[in-house]
């Protein structure tokens, strides 16, 4: 009599975990996504903190021009 009660049961608990775990899949690729994102910005700001000049005068007018020169790019 309580046959079909527990089959149902063990139906909706492997749904259950079917979706759970298509879940959990989504909720891993979109975390590695988003690392490997983080490694690309970092690389492109590190790479743009070293070519910057490091070798800038402390003269006003050279200061000034690097300022212009910056803002072009």
């Amino acid at each position: 009599m309580f046959g079909w009660v527990k089959r149902a049961a063990l139906w909706i608990a492997a749904v259950a975990a079917i979706i759970f775990a298509a879940w959990m899949s989504g909720k891993r690729s979109q975390r590695q996504e988003e690392a490997v994102n983080d490694l690309k910005t970092y690389a492109n700001t590190r790479k743009e903190i070293d070519n910057v000049e490091a070798n800038i005068s402390d003269d006003p007018a050279v200061l000034r021009d690097w300022l212009r020169e910056r803002g072009k790019q």
